[in-house]
């Protein structure tokens, strides 16, 4: 069975990446689609007491608990047949998490999208499609809008 991990994130070009995983899944029959959502961290989940600073994770166990099932109902909405698939949330870095879930699960390939960020916004927060391809311990498909293609 080839794992395949689909990031996803709630956009519109992660929807985009989700309908071309279904339809990469559809083609390989041995392909079983593990779709990661990652809660980003944020400087607001940091909690500074005494000398030392506290991570305090932005989501309990019962809100991704939510979340999973919701997630997992679009999903299956999305599908003709039913697929070989899963869905995981966690919270940390994106690009971290990404890469580490694809190591702990032995994976074929990640699929992620590229939202396009403008070059300020790139250099200031970086692309997390740029940070999984440069350290994922596999191959990696990156989803690029046409639009998105067409601006250059």
């Amino acid at each position: 069975m080839r794992k395949v991990i689909v990031a996803i994130d709630g956009s519109e070009v992660s929807k985009g990446v989700i309908r071309y995983a279904l339809h990469y899944a559809a083609r390989e029959a041995d392909a079983e689609l593990l779709f990661l959502h990652v809660i980003p961290v944020s400087e607001d989940s940091t909690l500074f007491y005494g000398e030392g600073a506290v991570f305090v994770p932005p989501s309990n166990d019962a809100v991704k608990r939510e979340f999973e099932t919701f997630i997992d109902k679009e999903l299956r909405a999305m599908c003709a047949t039913p697929e070989k698939m899963s869905v995981t949330v966690r919270s940390g870095r994106v690009s971290d998490e990404i890469v580490q879930f694809a190591i702990e699960e032995d994976a074929y390939m990640i699929m992620i999208g590229h939202r396009g960020l403008s070059g300020l916004e790139r250099f200031f927060l970086g692309s997390v499609a740029s940070k999984v391809v440069a350290n994922a311990p596999c191959s990696v498909y990156v989803y690029r809008p046409k639009e998105l293609r067409e601006k250059k």
